[in-house]
């Protein structure tokens, strides 16, 4: 978390000067450019901006804008007399105003003489400072061409009639997106919305956004690829040998098309084969001819490694199929390098280069593109060292890792136990202000994960797959000198749970969510969930919100409150830290936690509660003082325990989750589906000797995993009785009201939702995905679906450092559905992948109608402007597909822009909005609204549908929302 009072500068990143440079590979570090370049004349942000706010706004609050009533801000004209109503200023009017763009190329703050910030927040806490500020003015733009253009903390912006994405966190890897611009003034809106999270409570809030654009030269050797070296991903080197051989090379093909995509043979037909069928002209697997739809398409052939004294290396591209680059993408290439000849001779890699094979897909003509020299740093055993691995959508992330002291294990028994060190938002794993930040332990591993990104997402879904990801890595024991790898061997299921703030809400979210693999939990200053960090009572959006959809809604995200799942941490050492005077995540959040868990222990002192006097958010020796070392001896001297065994089970316990797909085991028992899905399940446990009595709530499935601590020779459910061991493997499946019955294989998984296939729609991210668009669409242009293709591969890429591939419908095979998630674009109108699930029955939950509109259950949606994301199985049924689809093109972009990238944001299995929900083009301002409706957009009260599918993807009523 950053410290509430962070300065804004840092935050942001200063627009570049008048001239900037335009290459061919881009890069921050202008020493490190590797190409030729030329100086050229680049847009500047517009000299004056009129203004207005600010207005109300909740926190991760989508489909709202407090102006559509009057016409959307782009529509109403600039007058000082004009007033709009805000609840934040006094007398509740806002006026116009207008500021310059300062000196440093930044905008803002915005000082707002008429609202009181601190009288508002007294009664109602930090949400009060949650505010949206419109921004609009005209630049100029030198010359023709196109222009890589980053905008830096805001969610999207807009220029001319055309939205993007922005780089809301101020990532450095974020390389901002490829547009042409024409010679002459161009309109620019922004909508800067104050987050807490984001800029802290700092009274009065002080929002400010920055800009670059950067000119693109395709006169070079590189053509249209860029080499983003700020993103570039190296391993380092142990005692003179590479200790991973994963590397990550970040391009983007900035080709922006002047024409329209091409269509296909109206007569095309989806290829069913299986994905070995079909190769590319260079003899590689390959996802279909994408570049047959529109032009700018380049293909990736193959990678050179060329090492500090000019070596070439062995290196390949780990991806089973051929890579193509749409125009506007953006991918982090992974690489892997073989160094492994050149070290048995005694070389050491102290820095490397790459050669990219490259193939014009329009020309069919091959090229090379040459990276800049990166530096390799070389580690000492016993310090941090950098472990690199292919994450699980095989992209290239890190972690850090701390080495134990002394040797932990024997041969043939990995047995060490693994702390998991989890930062902070905002904080880079490899900063040593991090990783110093812990003491090497004698026995035991110290993990320093990623979460894929600074921010991540929570360390939860994509965040948590990626702690998986560098824990599995561990265990392969890279960089650690063959002597001693006998006795450091890693048990994965061995953990400590440690972090601070956002790391260290992490740390109760792992607790609470995957329990049996805890030895022992130390949270440091972490919050309890993120509608109570940043509450979100204040939304407008529920003002028009039934108060059953808004159960539904909350749902979606109520599977990561440590609150509701605190009956899972029964029984788990835990540390609970905090300073007295925290003013960032204030102590009462992890008071509450720990009052609840010492509830449900029935021990009223059973969590240690380290609260420190007159210390803050942060302070020295907050992760390793002697009470937290005290505390890890406790639990990692292998005197006081052999074998490092988990903590015994309480005689009686409880398992709760809101969601299968992302709770693990207590005691052995996991929930597996459901009765009615998102609604809270438990299962009661009273522990009678090794006669176990179960009691279930909202539980359709379950089954039984081995743990050593489980010694059950009878037990009974819900009153029926098994004078037998459960069987391990295996589930349970409850048939009547209170009759339950074995299952013994898993086919079931293939014809109802089960754990990787449960929702809610962030849990497409959670799986490799591909965006499928149409080849000959009627109803909306092929341009508008490959520009929103291009939209989601870029925001998967900022927010979770991502990479994804564009395939047409005609492409997407069974043996292709059977690898990867699917994000289908169109229905069946237009996409013949669509058409053709429907006729399977594999979107049966949906019925789409001749109108172009869609159908749920008995409720028909066909207005104008209306747009539907759902989830729907795989033809395998064993992964799923997200389906975004629109009456016409205003509901389809709408559709889009509810894709959740980031946490908090609330998006069931299934959401239908219309024109009371946000902008068809960014998701901040919806123009005028429904005339009808009386109060232009309303957010979530102006979705028309949204909610789960039943165990069997279908609607029910009972856990869905139509209006």
């Amino acid at each position: 978390m950053r410290p509430k009072q962070a300065p804004v500068a840092l935050l942001a990143i200063a627009l570049a000067a008048t001239a900037v440079l335009a290459f061919a590979a881009v890069s921050r570090d202008r020493s490190q450019i590797p190409l030729v370049f030329e100086e050229l004349p680049a847009p500047r942000l517009p000299p004056t901006w009129e203004v207005l706010g600010p207005f109300a706004m909740g926190a991760r609050e989508l489909g709202v804008d407090p102006l559509s009533a009057y016409g959307g801000f782009e529509a109403i004209p600039f007058s000082k007399t004009d007033q709009y109503p805000s609840e934040l200023a006094d007398e509740g009017y806002v006026q116009w105003t207008t500021i310059n763009t300062n000196p440093d190329e930044s905008v803002g703050p915005v000082n707002f003489e008429n609202v009181r910030w601190e009288f508002n927040q007294d009664p109602f806490g930090w949400t009060s400072l949650h505010h949206a500020t419109y921004f609009r003015g005209t630049f100029t733009v030198p010359r023709t061409g196109v222009y890589l253009v980053t905008f830096n903390n805001v969610v999207s912006f807009k220029i001319d009639d055309k939205a993007y994405v922005g780089n809301v966190y101020g990532y450095k890897h974020s390389s901002g997106t490829a547009m042409q611009l024409d010679q002459g003034e161009h309109k620019l809106y922004v909508c800067a919305v104050m987050d807490v999270r984001l800029f802290g409570g700092k009274i009065p809030p002080k929002v400010t956004f920055s800009a670059t654009f950067e000119p693109v030269q395709f006169d070079t050797p590189a053509r249209s690829i860029l080499i983003m070296n700020d993103d570039t991903l190296v391993p380092e080197v142990m005692d003179g040998r590479l200790i991973t051989p994963f590397f990550s090379l970040t391009i983007m093909n900035a080709f922006v098309p002047t024409t329209s995509p091409q269509t296909m043979n109206l007569n095309a037909t989806v290829n069913t084969g299986t994905a070995e069928e079909v190769t590319d002209e260079f003899g590689k697997l390959s996802l279909g001819s994408q570049e047959l739809s529109e032009t700018g398409w380049v293909q990736i052939l193959d990678v050179r490694a060329v090492s500090s004294d000019g070596a070439k290396l062995k290196a390949e591209i780990p991806v089973i199929f051929s890579l193509k680059l749409a125009p506007g993408q953006i991918y982090p290439l992974p690489i892997d390098v073989d160094f492994d000849r050149e070290e048995s001779n005694g070389a050491v890699l102290t820095s490397i280069s790459f050669e990219l094979d490259l193939y014009d897909l329009d020309a069919k003509e091959r090229f090379v593109v040459t990276s800049t020299e990166f530096p390799i740093v070389e580690r000492k055993w016993g310090e941090p060292y950098k472990i690199t691995f292919l994450d699980y959508d095989n992209i290239v992330h890190y972690a850090m890792a701390l080495p134990p002291n002394k040797e932990c294990s024997v041969a043939n028994q990995a047995n060490c136990p693994v702390i998991l060190a989890l930062h902070g938002a905002g904080v880079e794993a490899s900063n040593p202000f991090w990783t110093e930040a812990y003491k090497r332990q004698d026995y035991a591993w110290v993990l320093f994960p990623t979460g894929r990104t600074p921010w991540g997402f929570d360390w939860h879904g994509p965040s948590n797959l990626n702690v998986e990801a560098a824990l599995h890595t561990l265990t392969h024991l890279h960089g650690v000198p063959e002597e001693l790898k006998n006795g450091l061997g890693i048990h994965g299921d061995k953990l400590i749970y440690t972090g601070h703030s956002n790391g260290g809400q992490g740390a109760w979210w792992m607790s609470s969510h995957y329990p049996d693999r805890a030895l022992a939990a130390i949270p440091a200053s972490g919050y309890l969930k993120i509608q109570f960090y940043t509450p979100y009572y204040m939304r407008l959006g529920d003002a028009y919100a039934d108060p059953a959809f808004r159960a539904i809604m909350e749902s979606s995200i109520a599977e990561n409150d440590i609150d509701l799942y605190a009956a899972n941490m029964a029984g788990i050492p835990i540390l609970a830290r905090t300073g007295g005077n925290d003013d960032n995540v204030p102590p009462m959040n992890t008071r509450r936690i720990v009052r609840l868990v010492n509830e449900w222990n029935r021990d009223p002192i059973s969590v240690r509660l380290s609260e420190v006097y007159a210390q803050g958010h942060w302070f020295h020796g907050i992760m390793n003082d002697d009470m937290l070392q005290r505390f890890l001896d406790q639990h990692l001297n292998p005197e006081l325990n052999p074998g490092w065994p988990h903590p015994p089970l309480p005689d009686a316990f409880t398992i709760s989750t809101l969601n299968p797909g992302s709770t693990g085991s207590k005691g052995g028992i996991r929930i597996l589906q459901l009765l009615v899905p998102f609604r809270l399940a438990t299962i009661r446990v009273h522990r009678e000797g090794n006669h176990w009595i179960l009691n279930t709530t909202n539980v359709r499935r379950f089954g039984f995993l081995k743990d050593e601590r489980a010694v059950i020779d009878s037990w009974e459910i819900d009153g029926m009785r098994f004078d037998e061991r459960p069987k391990v493997g295996p589930s349970y499946l409850k048939d009547g009201e209170n009759e339950w019955k074995p299952v013994p294989d898993l086919l079931w998984i293939s014809e109802e939702r089960y754990w990787s296939t449960y929702g809610p729609a962030m849990q497409i991210l959670n799986h490799p995905f591909l965006i499928v668009v149409p080849s000959n669409p009627t109803v909306i242009s092929a341009s508008t679906y490959y520009r929103n293709a291009q939209l989601i591969a870029t925001s998967w890429y900022i927010y979770g450092r991502g990479g994804t591939q564009i395939i047409r419908d005609v492409d997407a095979r069974d043996g292709i559905a059977a690898k990867y998630h699917l994000i289908v674009l169109g229905g069946p109108k237009d996409n013949i992948f669509t058409r053709r699930r429907e006729t399977e029955g594999g979107a049966k939950m949906v019925k789409f109608l001749e109108s172009g509109g869609f159908q749920i259950d008995t409720k028909k949606y066909e207005a104008a402007g209306t747009g539907m994301l759902f989830l729907a199985p795989s033809p395998t049924r064993t992964l799923m597909g997200m389906y975004i689809t629109g009456v016409d093109e205003l509901g389809f972009k709408r559709a889009v822009w509810s894709i959740p990238f980031r946490t908090g944001l609330m998006v069931p299995d299934y959401l239908v909005v219309g024109d009371e929900y946000g902008d068809p083009a960014t998701g901040w301002t919806a123009g005028d609204g429904n005339p009808f409706g009386g109060a232009g957009t309303k957010g979530s009260g102006g979705v028309f549908a949204a909610g789960y599918w039943s165990n069997v993807w279908e609607y029910d009523p009972r856990c869905g929302y139509l209006k």
